[in-house]
Protein backbone atom coordinates (compact mmCIF):
# COMPACT_ATOMS: atom_id res chain seq x y z
CA UNK A 1 0.00 0.00 0.00
CA UNK A 2 2.83 2.60 1.10
CA UNK A 3 4.31 1.73 -2.48
CA UNK A 4 1.03 2.25 -4.31
CA UNK A 5 0.92 5.55 -2.69
CA UNK A 6 4.64 6.93 -2.85
CA UNK A 7 4.14 6.10 -6.68
CA UNK A 8 0.98 8.18 -6.88
CA UNK A 9 3.07 11.29 -5.30
CA UNK A 10 5.52 10.68 -7.34
CA UNK A 11 3.11 10.49 -10.26
CA UNK A 12 0.88 13.70 -9.40
CA UNK A 13 4.65 15.58 -8.73
CA UNK A 14 5.83 14.85 -11.91
CA UNK A 15 2.34 15.74 -13.62
CA UNK A 16 2.43 19.18 -11.61
CA UNK A 17 6.32 19.72 -12.69
CA UNK A 18 5.38 19.21 -15.94
CA UNK A 19 2.48 21.54 -16.24
CA UNK A 20 4.72 24.24 -15.20
CA UNK A 21 7.34 23.60 -17.46
CA UNK A 22 4.98 23.97 -20.44
CA UNK A 23 3.64 26.85 -18.80
CA UNK A 24 6.66 28.58 -17.68
CA UNK A 25 8.11 27.84 -21.38
CA UNK A 26 5.26 29.63 -23.20
CA UNK A 27 5.23 32.49 -20.90
CA UNK A 28 9.26 32.89 -21.14
CA UNK A 29 8.18 32.42 -25.27
CA UNK A 30 5.37 34.88 -25.06
CA UNK A 31 7.58 37.74 -23.37
CA UNK A 32 10.29 36.82 -25.88
CA UNK A 33 8.10 37.42 -28.90
CA UNK A 34 6.77 40.35 -27.58
CA UNK A 35 9.93 42.12 -26.45
CA UNK A 36 11.54 41.96 -30.11
CA UNK A 37 11.93 45.14 -31.33
CA UNK A 38 10.91 45.01 -35.27
CA UNK A 39 13.58 47.20 -37.38
CA UNK A 40 13.30 48.38 -40.81
CA UNK A 41 16.85 49.41 -42.45
CA UNK A 42 17.32 50.55 -46.46
CA UNK A 43 20.30 47.99 -47.75
CA UNK A 44 23.05 50.31 -48.58
CA UNK A 45 25.72 52.43 -46.45
CA UNK A 46 23.28 54.89 -44.92
CA UNK A 47 22.26 52.27 -42.51
CA UNK A 48 26.18 52.04 -41.54
CA UNK A 49 26.04 52.22 -38.20
CA UNK A 50 22.83 49.57 -38.00
CA UNK A 51 24.84 47.08 -39.23
CA UNK A 52 27.72 47.99 -37.31
CA UNK A 53 26.00 47.90 -33.69
CA UNK A 54 24.24 45.14 -35.07
CA UNK A 55 27.99 43.12 -35.83
CA UNK A 56 29.50 44.05 -32.53
CA UNK A 57 26.74 43.68 -30.21
CA UNK A 58 25.45 46.93 -29.13
CA UNK A 59 21.88 45.99 -29.89
CA UNK A 60 22.83 43.37 -27.32
CA UNK A 61 25.05 45.08 -24.46
CA UNK A 62 21.77 47.26 -24.00
CA UNK A 63 19.27 44.12 -23.85
CA UNK A 64 17.78 44.74 -27.22
CA UNK A 65 16.48 41.92 -29.02
CA UNK A 66 15.92 43.00 -32.39
CA UNK A 67 14.45 41.72 -35.57
CA UNK A 68 15.04 43.41 -39.07
CA UNK A 69 13.81 43.71 -42.64
CA UNK A 70 15.54 45.85 -45.34
CA UNK A 71 14.52 47.92 -48.32
CA UNK A 72 16.03 48.66 -50.89
CA UNK A 73 14.45 52.58 -50.96
CA UNK A 74 13.44 55.20 -48.03
CA UNK A 75 10.10 55.11 -49.33
CA UNK A 76 9.11 51.29 -49.86
CA UNK A 77 10.41 51.56 -46.33
CA UNK A 78 8.42 54.69 -44.79
CA UNK A 79 5.22 52.70 -46.80
CA UNK A 80 5.67 49.68 -44.60
CA UNK A 81 5.95 52.14 -41.10
CA UNK A 82 2.98 53.60 -42.24
CA UNK A 83 1.07 50.35 -42.50
CA UNK A 84 2.25 49.64 -38.92
CA UNK A 85 4.80 46.60 -39.60
CA UNK A 86 7.13 47.81 -37.82
CA UNK A 87 8.53 49.92 -34.85
CA UNK A 88 11.65 51.85 -35.51
CA UNK A 89 12.78 52.57 -38.94
CA UNK A 90 16.29 54.19 -40.52
CA UNK A 91 15.33 55.86 -43.76
CA UNK A 92 15.66 58.96 -45.70
CA UNK A 93 14.28 61.96 -43.98
CA UNK A 94 12.20 62.60 -46.89
CA UNK A 95 10.05 59.03 -47.12
CA UNK A 96 10.10 60.04 -43.32
CA UNK A 97 8.26 63.73 -44.11
CA UNK A 98 6.03 62.73 -46.54
CA UNK A 99 4.16 59.42 -44.28
CA UNK A 100 3.91 61.86 -41.31
CA UNK A 101 2.33 64.58 -43.63
CA UNK A 102 -0.16 61.78 -44.60
CA UNK A 103 -0.77 61.07 -40.86
CA UNK A 104 1.29 58.51 -40.07
CA UNK A 105 1.66 58.61 -36.13
CA UNK A 106 5.56 58.50 -36.32
CA UNK A 107 8.67 60.48 -34.39
CA UNK A 108 11.84 61.62 -35.54
CA UNK A 109 14.24 60.96 -32.75
CA UNK A 110 17.87 60.79 -34.26
CA UNK A 111 19.84 61.20 -37.27
CA UNK A 112 22.20 58.11 -38.64
CA UNK A 113 24.21 60.60 -41.60
CA UNK A 114 24.37 63.31 -43.62
CA UNK A 115 24.99 63.57 -47.63
CA UNK A 116 25.46 60.27 -49.40
CA UNK A 117 23.34 61.23 -52.94
CA UNK A 118 25.11 62.37 -56.76
CA UNK A 119 23.78 62.54 -60.24
CA UNK A 120 25.73 60.16 -62.27
CA UNK A 121 26.64 59.89 -65.70
CA UNK A 122 27.27 57.84 -68.87
CA UNK A 123 29.86 58.09 -71.23
CA UNK A 124 30.00 61.16 -73.10
CA UNK A 125 28.19 63.79 -70.29
CA UNK A 126 30.91 65.24 -68.72
CA UNK A 127 29.02 68.74 -66.91
CA UNK A 128 25.92 68.93 -65.18
CA UNK A 129 24.96 71.35 -67.75
CA UNK A 130 25.00 68.50 -70.19
CA UNK A 131 22.12 67.22 -68.76
CA UNK A 132 19.45 69.42 -70.76
CA UNK A 133 16.85 67.48 -72.99
CA UNK A 134 18.13 64.30 -71.40
CA UNK A 135 16.77 61.11 -69.60
CA UNK A 136 17.27 60.56 -65.62
CA UNK A 137 16.70 57.87 -63.59
CA UNK A 138 15.47 58.82 -60.21
CA UNK A 139 13.54 57.25 -56.93
CA UNK A 140 9.99 58.29 -56.64
CA UNK A 141 8.45 61.98 -55.31
CA UNK A 142 9.89 62.84 -51.70
CA UNK A 143 12.92 60.54 -51.65
CA UNK A 144 16.49 62.45 -51.63
CA UNK A 145 17.55 61.46 -54.82
CA UNK A 146 14.25 62.97 -56.41
CA UNK A 147 15.05 65.93 -54.12
CA UNK A 148 18.07 66.54 -55.47
CA UNK A 149 17.63 66.29 -59.18
CA UNK A 150 14.98 68.94 -58.52
CA UNK A 151 17.65 71.59 -56.92
CA UNK A 152 19.92 70.93 -59.82
CA UNK A 153 17.24 71.70 -62.01
CA UNK A 154 16.48 74.76 -60.49
CA UNK A 155 20.22 75.62 -59.99
CA UNK A 156 21.23 75.27 -63.76
CA UNK A 157 18.20 75.34 -64.95
CA UNK A 158 17.64 72.04 -66.73
CA UNK A 159 14.87 70.60 -68.23
CA UNK A 160 15.18 66.95 -68.03
CA UNK A 161 12.99 64.01 -68.44
CA UNK A 162 12.60 61.26 -65.79
CA UNK A 163 12.39 57.54 -65.37
CA UNK A 164 11.29 56.55 -61.59
CA UNK A 165 13.26 53.71 -60.86
CA UNK A 166 14.59 51.86 -57.60
CA UNK A 167 18.64 52.20 -57.34
CA UNK A 168 19.58 48.77 -58.05
CA UNK A 169 17.07 48.99 -60.84
CA UNK A 170 18.61 52.61 -61.78
CA UNK A 171 22.54 50.99 -62.10
CA UNK A 172 21.68 48.48 -64.54
CA UNK A 173 19.46 51.19 -66.86
CA UNK A 174 22.52 53.58 -66.76
CA UNK A 175 25.36 50.98 -67.48
CA UNK A 176 23.05 49.64 -70.67
CA UNK A 177 22.13 52.98 -71.84
CA UNK A 178 18.72 52.83 -70.81
CA UNK A 179 18.96 56.06 -69.06
CA UNK A 180 21.61 59.17 -69.41
CA UNK A 181 22.17 59.81 -66.10
CA UNK A 182 20.50 58.95 -62.50
CA UNK A 183 19.92 60.25 -59.36
CA UNK A 184 21.29 57.47 -56.61
CA UNK A 185 22.36 57.45 -53.36
CA UNK A 186 25.66 55.75 -52.03
CA UNK A 187 27.15 53.19 -51.96
CA UNK A 188 25.31 52.74 -55.88
CA UNK A 189 27.27 56.16 -56.62
CA UNK A 190 30.48 54.38 -56.04
CA UNK A 191 29.37 51.29 -57.63
CA UNK A 192 28.53 52.78 -60.74
CA UNK A 193 31.84 55.10 -60.74
CA UNK A 194 34.23 51.84 -60.58
CA UNK A 195 31.87 50.77 -63.53
CA UNK A 196 32.78 53.96 -65.65
CA UNK A 197 29.73 56.04 -65.08
CA UNK A 198 30.88 60.12 -64.14
CA UNK A 199 29.71 61.65 -61.11
CA UNK A 200 28.55 65.02 -61.94
CA UNK A 201 27.21 66.76 -58.58
CA UNK A 202 27.37 65.65 -55.02
CA UNK A 203 24.62 66.68 -53.07
CA UNK A 204 26.73 68.68 -50.82
CA UNK A 205 27.93 70.54 -53.53
CA UNK A 206 24.30 71.84 -53.60
CA UNK A 207 23.38 71.58 -49.71
CA UNK A 208 26.51 71.21 -47.75
CA UNK A 209 24.90 69.74 -44.77
CA UNK A 210 21.41 68.38 -46.79
CA UNK A 211 19.76 65.51 -44.20
CA UNK A 212 20.46 62.12 -44.98
CA UNK A 213 18.74 59.01 -43.03
CA UNK A 214 17.15 59.59 -39.71
CA UNK A 215 15.83 57.27 -36.84
CA UNK A 216 12.11 57.11 -36.96
CA UNK A 217 9.49 55.07 -34.06
CA UNK A 218 5.79 54.49 -33.77
CA UNK A 219 4.58 56.91 -31.37
CA UNK A 220 2.51 54.03 -29.50
CA UNK A 221 6.21 52.10 -29.12
CA UNK A 222 7.63 55.55 -28.09
CA UNK A 223 5.53 55.61 -25.23
CA UNK A 224 4.93 52.43 -23.90
CA UNK A 225 9.03 51.64 -24.30
CA UNK A 226 10.59 54.70 -23.82
CA UNK A 227 13.61 53.33 -22.20
CA UNK A 228 14.31 50.74 -25.24
CA UNK A 229 13.89 53.85 -27.74
CA UNK A 230 16.94 55.89 -25.25
CA UNK A 231 19.29 52.38 -26.01
CA UNK A 232 18.87 52.19 -29.67
CA UNK A 233 19.91 55.74 -29.80
CA UNK A 234 23.09 54.93 -27.50
CA UNK A 235 23.43 51.78 -29.14
CA UNK A 236 23.66 53.51 -32.76
CA UNK A 237 25.80 56.47 -31.70
CA UNK A 238 28.14 53.79 -29.59
CA UNK A 239 28.61 52.56 -33.17
CA UNK A 240 28.65 56.05 -35.14
CA UNK A 241 31.62 56.64 -32.61
CA UNK A 242 33.62 53.52 -33.87
CA UNK A 243 33.07 53.94 -37.79
CA UNK A 244 34.74 57.23 -36.85
CA UNK A 245 37.24 55.78 -35.38
CA UNK A 246 37.92 52.47 -37.25
CA UNK A 247 36.57 53.48 -40.89
CA UNK A 248 37.99 50.67 -42.22
CA UNK A 249 37.04 47.62 -39.92
CA UNK A 250 33.71 50.01 -40.20
CA UNK A 251 33.58 49.66 -43.79
CA UNK A 252 34.68 45.81 -44.11
CA UNK A 253 31.37 45.23 -41.67
CA UNK A 254 29.18 47.33 -43.86
CA UNK A 255 30.20 45.57 -46.91
CA UNK A 256 29.59 42.10 -45.39
CA UNK A 257 25.58 42.52 -44.86
CA UNK A 258 25.98 44.19 -47.96
CA UNK A 259 27.52 41.90 -49.81
CA UNK A 260 29.62 44.37 -51.42
CA UNK A 261 33.22 44.81 -52.48
CA UNK A 262 35.15 46.46 -49.35
CA UNK A 263 36.77 48.96 -51.70
CA UNK A 264 33.42 49.65 -52.79
CA UNK A 265 32.23 50.54 -48.94
CA UNK A 266 35.09 51.90 -48.12
CA UNK A 267 35.11 54.94 -50.85
CA UNK A 268 31.66 54.95 -50.31
CA UNK A 269 31.65 55.90 -46.95
CA UNK A 270 34.18 58.63 -46.99
CA UNK A 271 31.28 61.04 -48.91
CA UNK A 272 28.79 60.32 -45.97
CA UNK A 273 28.89 62.29 -42.42
CA UNK A 274 27.69 60.38 -40.00
CA UNK A 275 26.02 61.79 -36.92
CA UNK A 276 23.07 61.04 -34.50
CA UNK A 277 22.24 65.07 -34.36
CA UNK A 278 19.32 66.54 -35.69
CA UNK A 279 19.68 69.88 -37.04
CA UNK A 280 15.84 71.43 -37.01
CA UNK A 281 16.41 74.30 -39.09
CA UNK A 282 18.20 71.96 -41.91
CA UNK A 283 14.64 69.44 -41.41
CA UNK A 284 12.56 73.08 -42.03
CA UNK A 285 14.33 73.90 -45.14
CA UNK A 286 13.85 69.71 -46.21
CA UNK A 287 9.92 70.07 -45.68
CA UNK A 288 9.81 73.92 -47.49
CA UNK A 289 11.27 71.79 -50.51
CA UNK A 290 9.17 69.21 -50.28
CA UNK A 291 6.30 71.61 -50.68
CA UNK A 292 7.93 73.92 -52.73
CA UNK A 293 8.36 70.87 -55.55
CA UNK A 294 5.00 68.97 -54.59
CA UNK A 295 5.80 65.99 -52.63
CA UNK A 296 3.59 67.33 -50.15
CA UNK A 297 0.73 69.54 -50.34
CA UNK A 298 1.56 71.42 -46.48
CA UNK A 299 4.29 71.79 -44.23
CA UNK A 300 4.49 69.51 -41.19
CA UNK A 301 4.42 70.46 -37.64
CA UNK A 302 7.84 70.36 -36.79
CA UNK A 303 7.50 70.52 -33.34
CA UNK A 304 5.00 67.19 -33.11
CA UNK A 305 7.37 65.09 -35.57
CA UNK A 306 10.90 65.54 -33.92
CA UNK A 307 11.24 64.04 -30.18
CA UNK A 308 14.67 65.88 -29.05
CA UNK A 309 14.81 64.59 -25.31
CA UNK A 310 16.13 60.64 -25.90
CA UNK A 311 19.09 62.83 -28.24
CA UNK A 312 19.50 65.46 -25.38
CA UNK A 313 20.11 62.60 -23.20
CA UNK A 314 22.28 60.36 -25.30
CA UNK A 315 24.74 63.53 -26.02
CA UNK A 316 25.11 64.79 -22.79
CA UNK A 317 25.68 61.48 -21.31
CA UNK A 318 28.21 61.04 -23.93
CA UNK A 319 30.36 64.18 -22.41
Amino acid sequence: MRHEYMYAVFLVIGILIGIYSVYAYNILFKNNEENIIRFAVELNDHSAAFWVALDKGYFREYGLNIDYKTFSTGLELAIAMARGDIDVALACIGPLIVIRSRGAPIKLIAMTHLNGYAIVASEGIDDIRDLNGKIVSVSGPGSPTWLLLNLVRDNYNLNVQTRKMPPFIAVNALLSNQVDASSLPEHYVTLVYKMGAHILIRSQDIWSNMPGSGVSVTEDFLNKHRDEVTYIVKALAKAIEFIKNNPIEASRIVAKYLATDPGIMEESMKYLNYTIKINITNIEKYVNYLVKYGAIEAPIDIQSFIELDILYEVVENEK
